[in-house]
């Protein structure tokens, strides 16, 4: 259900944002897609506040619309601004209509990028556990999340998590062959834009409407609740453990942001080269790595620390398992980054005598440098926010800014969470305006870069 409201309504603001013709169209950008920065847990937190009553199967299918509709906007927009404009123009001689132009042409054309945003909102569904919890729904994640707590033997909870991997892998196995038979168009040079704004005012508002309501839902409302319960008792604010809440988070962050930078530089430099059977099986196996939750990463690793006592409960262990779980964007970053340094500037800056340390420092970084700290800015925008392997790998005593949400919404004490709920929502507007500011529009994050 999740996955059908999104796919319409995604589609509906993404296709409005590009083809109507409408002002403050880059603001309108900004307001779709800033609920990134909004994790589903503090979601549910500030719509539990508002309804006492606010719980169970459609309370979290709403919850997770809202936190997942920017997936499919942004992914369907990266399709849109690649659609051949040339058989628009065509189609438009023929006297086609707009929905006719867009059933025939569009559509076909952008059918792989928004299977790429709504494989995102799949694995996010599957594995989100703050929402789901907090409103009193059992899925896999919760219940592997209560094993792992309840019991010493975790054999049964890793059972449990093998399932969730084998779904994941068949979302994306799935995902990947449909796109293989429907993603033609790569490398197809559009044309200008503005000879295909829409200007009619019931496009327009329909779009703006829609852009409206959700920013009501899922920006406007999160915040009054957050400022209202927050302003409602402010003297009981311990300034001292949202200090070093927001330190914690911001540092093992930046650290599970290195972790992965690191990690994925021999691994896009490979997949940026001549495609071989071998990159391509390292393709798939980070992607599935990418579908899997926190909760089994974590449950993995807590395996592993336990053999391995020195690093066991150590930040960075937890630093580790950020990188594990959204490798896949910075790879994804880096591949695309070093795939558009020109393989001829590299031969001529060979030839002129550099070494090949010189031409990665002259050549190579200059040109992929913006996007490869794009995809670490991505990461560390994640890994903020990440909830059930922050629990369960976290050193005694850490706390972070999704641990005391947690903490405080989960026994109800909402006056108490909400200075930290406002702090990570300032500290994720930062990094997610960053990647969704109008300057950026003509190079749009792939579906991989995206995440949850």
């Amino acid at each position: 259900m999740v996955v059908l409201l999104t796919a319409f309504i995604g589609v509906l603001i993404a296709t409005g944002l590009h083809f109507v013709d409408m002002s403050y169209r880059a603001a309108l950008l900004i307001f779709a897609v800033l609920p990134l920065a909004i994790p589903s847990y503090v979601f549910t937190y500030t719509w539990i506040a508002l309804i006492p009553s606010f719980s169970g199967f459609m309370a979290a299918v709403f919850i997770l619309f809202l936190t997942t509709l920017p997936y499919v906007i942004l992914a369907t927009l990266a399709g849109l601004r690649r659609v051949d404009g040339s058989q628009i123009e065509v189609a438009r001689s023929f006297g086609l209509t707009h929905w006719q132009i867009f059933f025939k042409v569009v559509l076909p054309q952008i059918r792989g990028h928004i299977s790429g945003g709504v494989l995102l909102v799949g694995l996010y569904t599957m594995s989100d556990f703050g929402a789901v919890s907090l409103l009193n729904v059992e899925t896999l994640t919760v219940t592997i999340q209560n094993m792992y707590r309840a019991s010493y033997d975790r054999n049964a909870a890793a059972v449990i998590s093998l399932v969730l991997v084998a779904l994941s892998a068949l979302f994306v196995i799935g995902d990947e062959r449909f796109k293989s038979k429907t993603l033609r168009n790569k490398s197809i040079k559009t044309t200008s834009l503005k000879t295909y704004l829409i200007n009619r005012i019931s496009f327009q508002a329909t779009v703006f409407s829609a852009i409206f309501v959700y920013a009501l839902l899922a920006v406007l409302v999160p915040v009054y609740v957050l400022l209202s319960r927050f302003l409602s008792n402010p003297v009981a604010v311990d300034l001292s453990s949202l200090l070093n809440a927001s330190v914690s988070t911001i540092l093992v962050a930046l650290l599970g942001a290195g972790i992965a930078l690191i990690l994925s530089a021999p691994i896009g430099a490979l997949l940026s080269e001549k495609s071989t059977y071998f990159s391509r099986f390292t393709n798939r196996a980070i992607l599935i790595g990418h579908a899997l939750p926190g909760v089994v990463i974590g449950l993995a690793l807590v395996s592993f620390g336990s053999k391995v006592s020195f690093i066991y409960q150590t930040t960075f262990l937890l630093a580790f398992s950020y990188a594990l779980l959204f490798l896949a964007k910075s790879v994804a970053s880096m591949t695309a980054s070093l795939a558009r340094v020109p393989g001829g500037t590299k031969e001529v800056a060979a030839t002129l005598g550099m070494n090949k340390w010189a031409v990665l420092k002259n050549v190579v970084t200059p040109i992929a440098a913006p996007g490869i700290a794009l995809g670490t800015t991505l990461v560390f925008l994640t890994a903020m926010k990440e909830l059930p392997a922050t629990l369960m790998l976290r050193p005694t005593g850490f706390e972070t800014l999704a641990t005391q949400i947690w903490s405080s919404a989960s026994i109800s004490r909402f006056n108490e969470a909400a200075p930290y709920a406002l702090i990570l929502l300032i500290i994720a507007a930062i990094p997610t305006f960053i990647l969704s500011r109008p300057d950026k529009a003509d190079k749009p994050l792939s579906t991989q870069e995206i995440g949850n």
